[in-house]
This record gives C-alpha cells, sequence and structure tokens, in this order.
C-alpha cells in the first residue's frame, strides 16, 4: 500500500472512529451538543493541518528535480489532502449549524444570552461576523482542491502555480485561525458564565 493511500485510509478511518467515539462519550455523559462542538473543533484542525501538510508536499515533494512527473505520489497526496480540506469543511458547517442552532435558543440561559449579558462586544462583532465568514470555507477550499486536480503535475513543476497555492493555502489557514478565534472567545465566555 503506498503512502498516499495508508493515509487516505488513516484519516477516513481515524476520524469516523473519533466521531463516533465522541459522540457516544457525549450522549453517555448528558452533553451531546458539547460533544458535536468538539467534532467541531476536530475538523477544524483537521481542516487546518491538512492545509500545513499541502504546503509541506508542495515545498518538499518537488526538492529532487522539481518535476510532478518524477513524484507521481505528491501529486495524489496533494488530492488527497485537498479533498481531506473539502469534506473537513463540510463537516463544519454541519456540525457549526447544529451548535448555531443551540446558541440562537431564545432562552435566558442560553449561550448567546450569557454572552451578551457578560461582554457584548463577543457576541455581536465576533460571532456574528464569524458566522458568515465562515460560508467562505468551503468555497476557498473547494477553489484549492479544484485548481489541484485542474493543475496536477505543475502544480509541482511551475513556480507560479506552486507558489501561487502555497499563498492560497496560506491565507487559507491564516482565515481559518482568525475565525476559529471569533468563535472560541465567545464560547470560552459562555462556558466560564454557565
Amino acid at each position: 500500500m503506498t503512502a498516499t493511500k495508508s493515509l487516505a485510509l488513516l484519516v477516513i478511518v481515524g476520524t469516523v472512529l473519533a466521531s463516533v467515539v465522541i459522540l457516544v462519550l457525549g450522549q453517555a455523559v448528558g452533553k451531546s451538543i458539547e460533544s458535536v462542538m468538539i467534532l467541531h473543533d476536530y475538523f477544524t484542525v483537521l481542516a487546518i493541518m491538512s492545509g500545513a501538510g499541502f504546503i509541506g508536499v508542495l515545498v518538499f515533494g518537488a526538492s529532487h528535480g522539481g518535476q510532478g512527473a518524477h513524484h507521481p505520489d505528491a501529486i495524489n497526496m496533494l488530492k488527497v489532502l485537498a479533498f481531506t480540506a473539502v469534506a473537513s469543511t463540510f463537516l463544519i458547517e454541519i456540525t457549526g449549524t447544529i451548535g448555531y442552532i443551540e446558541y440562537r435558543l431564545p432562552d435566558p440561559d442560553s449561550a448567546k444570552s450569557k454572552i451578551k449579558e457578560v461582554f457584548p462586544f463577543a457576541h455581536e462583532p465576533m460571532f456574528e461576523t464569524m458566522e458568515y465568514l465562515g460560508l467562505l470555507g468551503t468555497m476557498w477550499t473547494g477553489l484549492i482542491a479544484y485548481l489541484t486536480w485542474h493543475f496536477k503535475e505543475r502544480v509541482l513543476a511551475e513556480p507560479g502555480v506552486k507558489n501561487t497555492m502555497i499563498v492560497l493555502i496560506s491565507l487559507a489557514i491564516i482565515y481559518a485561525l482568525v475565525i476559529s478565534l471569533m468563535g472560541i472567545v465567545p464560547t470560552k465566555i459562555a462556558s466560564v458564565q454557565g
């Protein structure tokens, strides 16, 4: 089995296993929404690490001669990492929507009510902005995946394509970290107050 197939299998099996275990444990202790949000965090980290791995393969995958034809496994690895990032962003949207519904409940004990009471700035500009800017992630990773499949070997062989991909992915990682911070601050306020 090639390294690429091993990575793909490990990511799929590991993600399914982690998801099931987290959801079962959440149900067992009566914290199902918290377990969904832990999965949300897991998928966020998976997407960010896929991007970091993508940059690593771009930088080091072509270090011996710079030709994608000599490193077909590097191209396949880029495709797996791009697919992982896209799948992760869709799972981020699904789990985030579940958390969003819970967050928006018109209950005086809801996370939103607690955040607005303690630190309104964390809700209005931060959480509200994060909710909408977060939707760009699936389109951004979809673009990167499309470019990976479209350019194939040229991603490693042509410096212009390679550098553009590195910039796009670096900006995507920074974007994901900023969006994550905008969600972490309000939820930590609510968990401390709850």
